[in-house]
């Protein structure tokens, strides 16, 4: 078993203060509302105070289902965007370590210590160097894990669309929990040992990215002094890496992933065929159908489109992907969200659908 982390008494207002002004700086720091939808007004400039903060990376797939939650239950929060790529890997640093050590989920949930290619908590382990992290102000809590993070703000507010409503919570659930075992991480670091499908900036991007991000963690190591819970975090990540290396250059495993997520689309096929609506369960808009709106998105971007178009033709997950790709609070939190690494791979890309 791995070692847990008891929460202590700290003050998170403070923590989350340091990480705001000792890593991020005030330009990324905005308010996101109704009123301003993307990142361009500061937090300070306003008199709102906001419940919840966000920290998380636009092109983060984790980070954009919580964007998207957040946008659907028409929730004002503080957004604070954690640059996550070598070789600043802001998520990497003493401060942003910290604070996620003082969620539930350090002191529950087994370390990450092995890599599968999905980014679910449930078989990947928690990891406290990832985004998205939510701060709950109100209630001095810190979630760290991307689905908690989404089922918390559906249990705690009740404004704008219900996402998990009584009477189908368990299928909802149930199809979350499909999205969230899906192998999206194997698709963007890794290789098609039949074809790399990625746009050419992104396979640029990932080729070697381990080796960075471990190097990355080293050097934040220096950097956090005889704090034990957070030196073992470093070193607990290190090991993820280094198996993510080994991972996404392994023809069988490769194949595997891409078949695992083949399957998956084709069993979302067959849903949406049996719902005979415009989502999953009927005409209701559910928190299931906004994961594969951003899992769907995630397959455009990375090239991979063609699992549902040429691959094998799939017509029910084509107009459910259009139609999801249309919603407002997709278009706000994920596609039209500001993302230079997005752009420069839809540029290049020839399996765009949306």
């Amino acid at each position: 078993m791995d070692e847990k982390i008891a929460p202590v008494s700290i003050d998170i207002g403070d923590v989350t203060r340091k990480v705001r002004d000792e890593v991020l700086g005030r330009e990324r720091c905005t308010l996101i509302s109704h009123t301003h939808q993307f990142p361009a007004v500061f937090r300070n400039s306003t008199n709102i105070d906001p419940r919840f903060e966000l920290f998380h990376f636009a092109f983060s797939l984790c980070s954009q289902k919580v964007r998207g939650t957040l946008a659907e239950k028409a929730i004002i929060y503080g957004s604070n965007e954690v640059n996550i790529q070598p070789p600043k890997n802001e998520n990497y640093s003493p401060q942003y370590v910290r604070l996620r050590l003082l969620s539930e989920a350090a002191s529950k949930i087994d370390r990450v210590k092995s890599f599968t290619g999905q980014s679910s908590v449930e078989s990947e382990g928690f990891d406290p160097l990832v985004v998205p992290t939510l701060v709950d102000h109100a209630k001095g809590r810190v979630i760290a894990d991307s689905k908690a993070i989404c089922l918390y703000i559906c249990h705690n507010e009740t404004s704008g669309t219900d996402l998990i409503p009584d009477d189908i919570k368990e299928q909802v659930l149930a199809q979350v929990a499909i999205v969230d075992s899906t192998p999206h991480v194997a698709l963007l670091y890794g290789v098609d040992p039949d074809g790399d499908r990625r746009p050419a900036s992104m396979q640029a991007a990932m080729f070697g990215i381990h080796k960075h991000k471990i190097e990355a963690v080293e050097r934040n190591m220096r950097l956090a002094g005889d704090d034990p819970p957070l030196l073992t975090a470093y070193r607990q990540k290190i090991t993820k890496e280094e198996a993510a290396s080994h991972f996404v250059v392994d023809a069988d495993r490769m194949r595997s992933a891409i078949a695992r997520t083949k399957q998956i689309i084709a069993k979302l096929d067959d849903d949406l065929q049996r719902s005979g609506g415009n989502g999953l369960f009927g005409d209701r808009f559910t928190l299931a159908d906004l994961f594969w709106a951003v899992s769907l998105y995630r397959f455009v971007s990375v090239g991979y489109a063609g699992l549902w178009t040429t691959d094998r033709h799939l017509p029910h997950v084509e107009a459910y992907a259009d139609r999801l790709f249309h919603r407002q609070s997709v278009k706000r939190s994920i596609i039209d969200w500001p993302d230079p690494m997005r752009v420069s791979a839809d540029s290049e890309s020839e399996d765009r659908t949306a």
